[in-house]
């Protein structure tokens, strides 16, 4: 087993997946502390993520396919939540979103190569062609939010730059560990927190069980899909583990905008 593996997959499952555990705290409120509501929640959003991973499982290009597709979005959206009164969303969307994903696969594409075969036990080399295809076009978008999108665009463009350069020079697990936990998750904490501020003790309780019971899933498929090397095990039914719940996540935060729905309730 080799740390260089093992502490970012570990930092993903215990400080990035618990912020999709927050879903649970959306599913009481709008529950109302039924019991019946809260249960058939629960049901209806594991069968969901329970055919997420059968995809992955059965047509595992088409599943990281769609899996690198909806977090191209999910990312964007949430980087955006803060500017989304501002025109051109979907380009900035679209910049932001493929930013971690299209930095880690065309600088560190040999390692990037290896780890889509670990996760589709087959060559993916096309998904790395077409990243490296729109390279240029996401560049392009990138300096014209600089140029012509007023002060939030150069804040996007900045921030974009950075955190390209971070990317760049970190290993491909680390550089996705750092922007999933300490960008993403963050964000979408932090909005949790203010739509629901104060949070109530049981609230804390919930995210704490439902992460336990996902970190606890995706060990358990680790250990079930270990063959010869743990950390390829690891990394597998990590981002397995990650692409089923996000499929469910981003039906209640993006396309339902349950959030939003709060918000405006309150």
């Amino acid at each position: 087993m080799s740390w260089q593996t093992t502490v970012p997959l570990l930092l993903i499952l215990l400080a990035g997946l618990p912020h999709g555990a927050t879903d649970g705290v959306i599913a009481q409120y709008f529950a109302a502390k039924r019991l019946l509501s809260f249960t058939l929640f629960i049901i209806l959003y594991s069968a969901i993520a329970a055919v997420a991973f059968i995809i992955w499982y059965l047509a595992p290009f088409a599943g990281l396919f769609i899996f690198m597709a909806l977090s191209i979005s999910h990312f964007g959206m949430m980087d955006t939540s803060e500017s989304a009164h501002l025109p051109y969303r979907a380009i900035r969307v679209f910049a932001h979103g493929v930013m971690p994903i299209l930095v880690i696969a065309t600088a560190h594409s040999k390692e990037t190569a290896e780890i889509f075969l670990i996760l589709i036990q087959n060559d993916a080399s096309e998904l790395i062609y077409l990243l490296k295809f729109v390279t240029p076009i996401w560049a392009l978008i990138v300096f014209w939010l600089y140029l012509f999108q007023g002060v939030a665009g150069r804040r996007a463009a900045i921030e974009i730059g950075i955190l390209t350069i971070i990317l760049t020079l970190l290993p491909p697990l680390w550089g996705f560990a750092l922007y999933f936990c300490g960008i993403h998750s963050l964000r979408h904490f932090r909005k949790v927190i203010r739509v629901f501020q104060p949070l109530k003790k049981e609230f804390y309780w919930i995210i704490f069980v439902i992460s336990v019971f996902s970190i606890t899933s995706v060990l358990i498929m680790a250990y079930w899909l270990t063959g010869t090397n743990f950390d390829n095990s690891l990394i597998r039914a990590t981002f397995m583990g990650l692409a089923a719940l996000t499929i469910p996540h981003i039906l209640l935060i993006d396309w339902y905008k349950a959030l939003h729905r709060i918000t405006k309730q309150t």
